[in-house]
Formats: C-alpha cells, structure tokens, sequence
C-alpha cells in the first residue's frame, strides 16, 4: 500500500505505479491532504467517482463474475493515471479516484477520458470476452468543492447522474445541488442514530387476494434527523454504503424486524416479515451466520422470515451470491425478488436463483390501468411466477380497480394505500382488528 499522498508532495518521493491503491479508510485523510496542499499552492484536486457498468448482461450473470473483472481493472488503471494519483476501491463495481496537485479543472476530464479508454478495453477470459462501460463522475477544489467529503459525495452524484443521462462522463453542476441533500453530512449522525436506536422499523401490510386478511408486512427503514427531518430510505442505504455502515445497519434492522415478530407472537400475532437487503450485503459471506444467530436470539422461525433482494444485486457477482442464496436457503428462510422488471429479468434468472417470491414493482402496477403495455407485464410476471411456483407480489395497490384486476389475474399478494401506509409495530397491531 502507498505511504499518505502528503509524502508526494513537492520535494517528497513518489511510489511506483503499483502501491498507488490506498486503504479505504484513508480515503478522506489523503484526499484532505491534497486539498490542503492545493489551497496553498493554488492547484486542484479532483475526485473520479467511476462505475463500471457491464454491457454484456447475459454474460454478467452466467460468466465472469465481477469481483474478477474489477481485479483485472485496477490491475490496468495504473497505467492511465500520474505517479501521485490514488485510488480507492470501494464495491466490485466501483472505484474512487483521487487527482492531485492539477493545473486545471480541465485535467479531470481528460484524466477520465484516459481512464476510460483504458478500463473498457475488452477483457480476455478463456474463449470469452467481457466487456464493461466505464461511467466516470467528476467533482473538483475548488470549483465544485472545498472539503474532501462534499468532493466525494459530489462526485458520487456526478457519476450517478451521469449514468442516468446515459452519457460517458458528468462534472457535478450547481444545479445538481438539490441531490446533495439527500445525504450530504450525514455520516455522523447516522452512525449516532445506530448506534442509539434512533432509527425505526414501519411494516406495511400485505394482503392475502383470495382471502382479504393480512398474511405478510414489509419492514421499512424510517429515519427522521433532528434538523433535515425525514430521510429518504435510499438516501439511508446509500450514506450507509459509501462509508462501510451497511453492515451495522443491516444488522439493527434484522433485530429490530425480528424483535418485533417475537412481540407480536407473545399478543398472538402471526405474520410473516419482510426484510430489504442492499446490494452489497448480498456479497457479505458472512451473512447467512449473522442471520441464523440473530434468528436464534429472538427464537424466529425461518420460514417466517422473507429476504428481499433487488434484481441488479445478484448481478454484480452471480457466483458469489448464489452460493449466499444457497446457504441463507439451506436455514429455511424466504427469498424474494424486489422491484421485479425494473432490471436484468429473464427465465434464465428466474430457473437459476433459489426464489420463492417475486415482488411486481409499483410502478408498473400504478399504470397498468392506463398503459395496455404495464397490463401485459404484470400478467406476464404473475404467470412467470406461477410457472415457476413461485409467489407473486403487487407493490403500490392504490385503488379497488387495480385490486380487482389483479385478483382476476391470478396475483397471490398486495400491498399498497389502498389498503395502508408503512405503520409503526404499534400501530400495525391497532389496525390488524380493523382489518379483519
């Protein structure tokens, strides 16, 4: 690993191209370094946020996992970057990239550029080639900046935005100012709200189509900060995410999930319980472990417990998060696929995973009244579901019409305000007598 970029400054000595990766918890101290250095000498220090998007989808899920294309990746980007240039890796898909000591801000987008041209380079696996779309952010001190977390965070909204407009590169603007405030300096407190159980778990009602009666809730993460007021549960994740809280807070939702469901059994509440798990967690081989010890703790049942997981998660490493599947199946616990038909679905996806659910995204269950093509997609879903043997959820039920044309579509689930808003444990065990 390299010595603090402030030992290649002016004067000082430069490591070879390859120690130029750094810890991930050095990211800011190096980063402030640069920043510091730059205000004296009236330089600039960028940030490249980089993504590396796969374009070969099918082969993003039979072949070459991700973990092994990112190897490879940082094995090249020495070679596109200058001697004092560092560079933290921080998922299978993403890099950090620290410029320092620029002439101009103008640098920064050449810089991404050549790191472009380097890291999209096919890569040679056996008889087969993988190929990815480099997607690079870009925040620079003092332009856009003038701390080293707003560069990161800036330049993380740069390569998200970048990635939305479909383009190659995207230097963060004041008007994307407004998606800071998701999550700008909110590390703190969120570690504080943790650790001290500020957080809350409300749990939205799943109804049963056939029978009208509650069968299932959802858990979801709910925080309200003393000053921004409530936070989005996105924003949560991906503060979470970015500076290695994830695991904390996957755990304390799990807890939190677990220790209520055990409440509600002493009052004589059955429900099954579901669980949103991010991305990143589904790469975690300890996973499964902590999940059987928290299970054991509060006394759950396994079966009782749903596991929800996005589409694009087991994406990023099929392998890896197959055999995670595979070992959280083996305890008996549920599977679920959230959001389903927003990413990379396929039969091929829907035969290879150990699923026992799949969730239809709300928003093609809120249009389908009006679009003959969101209709199609959720008969569709719900008869992939089926053929599979697999149980079928409507997210984002919102009227009696839309309710009515999934019961005759064979749909198994519903949630939505039709039926309730997300509610607190107490007040979910209020509404229960009612809905019955």
């Amino acid at each position: 690993m390299s010595e603090p970029l402030s030992r290649n400054l002016p004067g000082t000595s430069t490591p070879d191209a390859n120690s130029q990766e750094i810890p991930r918890d050095r990211l800011k101290t190096t980063l402030g370094h640069a920043i510091e250095h730059a205000r004296i000498a009236q330089r600039h220090v960028a940030v490249l946020m980089i993504a590396l998007a796969r374009d070969d989808r099918r082969d993003a899920i039979f072949g070459v996992p991700t973990t092994e294309i990112m190897r490879r990746a940082l094995k090249r980007l020495p070679t596109a970057l200058r001697p004092a240039d560092r560079f933290v890796q921080l998922s299978d898909e993403k890099v950090c990239v620290i410029l320092p000591n620029l002439k101009s801000d103008a640098q920064a987008w050449l810089a991404g550029g050549k790191i472009q041209r380097v890291l999209e380079e096919p890569y040679s696996f056996d008889d087969s080639l993988a190929t990815v779309r480099p997607v690079v952010g870009i925040a620079s001190f003092p332009e856009q900046a003038d701390s080293a977390e707003q560069l990161v965070v800036r330049a993380d909204i740069a390569k998200r935005m970048a990635r939305s407009r479909d383009v190659a590169q995207h230097v963060f603007q004041n008007e994307d100012q407004r998606e800071t405030g998701a999550y700008l300096g909110l590390e703190g407190p969120l570690r504080e709200a943790i650790r001290n159980n500020l957080l809350e778990v409300h749990y939205q009602p799943q109804i049963n189509i056939k029978t009208g009666a509650c069968q299932a809730v959802e858990g979801l993460l709910r925080w309200t900060h003393p000053e921004q007021g409530p936070i989005a549960p996105p924003a949560i994740v991906r503060i979470a995410e970015a500076n290695g809280m994830i695991g904390q807070l996957t755990v304390w939702v799990l807890n939190t999930v677990l220790r209520n469901q055990a409440e509600w059994k002493r009052q004589g509440v059955s429900l099954h319980v579901g669980m949103n798990l991010s991305t990143v967690t589904l790469t975690d081989t300890s996973l499964p472990d902590v999940i059987t010890q928290a299970m054991g703790t509060w006394g759950a049942d396994p079966a009782m417990l749903t596991l929800e997981i996005t589409e694009t998660a087991t994406i990023g490493d099929a392998g890896q998060s197959l055999a995670i599947m595979n070992r959280l199946k083996k305890t008996g616990i549920r599977l679920s696929v959230d959001d389903f038909g927003t990413g990379y679905s396929s039969l091929s996806y829907v035969k290879t995973f150990p699923l026992d659910e799949l969730k239809i995204d709300k928003l093609f269950v809120q249009h389908m009244r009006a679009s003959k093509g969101d209709q199609q997609i959720v008969r569709s879903v719900i008869d992939l579901a089926h053929n599979f043997e697999l149980t079928v959820v409507a997210e984002g039920v919102e009227d009696e019409a839309t309710f009515k044309d999934l019961k005759k579509m064979g749909c198994d689930l519903v949630q939505g305000f039709h039926f309730s808003p997300a509610l607190p444990s107490a007040d979910l065990l209020a509404w229960l007598p009612r809905r019955r």
